[in-house]
């Protein structure tokens, strides 16, 4: 799928893209099917809420051929190369679960302060394309985004402290050093006054839309989400695209390969 111009436009302007039924039903149910036995695995790609949910699963695409496939779609591809304008390799790629009536928030943060501080990407030429595997609504836990704050830089950069109520989930986030960069307590998060500037200027959008719309937003958007109080679930693929002459630098201690491509393919 080829954008068109006033499409290329929207995302230079706001930092998002918001493409309706580019998957059908079908294929979003074959994903859907998927996901309970990919989750389920228990592995240090999976990520849990301090409930003990599944909160993330991180590359699933390497093991398993139907998310290779979607990682690898055309109507994915063909956008991400217009909107970087240069040829592109899958990043990472992750299934985020917000399950009904326990799926946790993300706090307010930009996507590239992670890449750049912790994995050396030069330059925020980057995007996710996060597909809707089920109906988004304003109760499930919508993303919620600042338009146009793609434009800011990097905001709030230094590292926060993790706030830890229990010693087995302390414990929990001093076992891996990388998994403050991924559960509720985030480590770089933006500042609450960053937030009430750029939403009294700009405002806010919450970005719903059916299964199998997909969103596509900068690295350097500002956004989070809430709590999934509502009884429907909202699970979404996500993968994230980098120029390939944005490679990132060499850095004294790599991220997991399930988290950063260290060998990329031009798709």
């Amino acid at each position: 799928m080829k954008l068109e111009r006033n499409q290329i436009d929207f995302y230079a302007e706001k930092g998002y893209l918001l493409l309706e039924n580019l998957f059908s039903a079908d294929e979003i149910n074959q994903l859907l099917r998927e996901m309970p036995g990919i989750i389920g695995e228990d592995s240090p790609r999976r990520i849990l809420e301090k409930n003990g949910s599944v909160r993330t699963f991180f590359a699933p695409h390497l093991d398993n051929l139907l998310m290779n496939r979607f990682a690898t779609d055309e109507r994915l591809l063909t956008p991400s190369r217009q909107l970087l304008q240069d040829d592109i390799y899958l990043y990472q790629s992750k299934l985020n679960t917000k399950f009904a009536m326990t799926g946790d928030w993300w706090d307010w943060h930009q996507d590239y302060t992670y890449w750049k501080k912790d994995d050396g990407v030069k330059q925020p030429q980057m995007l996710t394309a996060m597909i809707y595997l089920n109906d988004v609504n304003e109760f499930n836990g919508p993303l919620l985004v600042i338009p146009g704050s793609h434009d800011s830089g990097s905001f709030d950069e230094e590292e926060n402290k993790v706030n830890v109520e229990d010693e087995k989930y302390e414990q929990y986030v001093l076992s891996e050093k990388y998994l403050t960069s991924l559960t509720a307590d985030l480590k770089y998060t933006l500042k609450q006054k960053t937030i009430f500037d750029w939403a009294t200027e700009k405002g806010l959008a919450s970005l719903k839309g059916k299964a199998g719309s997909v969103l596509f937003f900068h690295c350097n958007l500002f956004h989070a989400s809430s709590n999934n109080m509502s009884p429907w679930d909202r699970h979404t693929y996500l993968l994230t695209y980098n120029a390939i002459s944005n490679f990132p630098a060499d850095v004294l201690e790599r991220r997991p390969d399930f988290l950063v491509n260290w060998n990329p393919t031009i798709l």
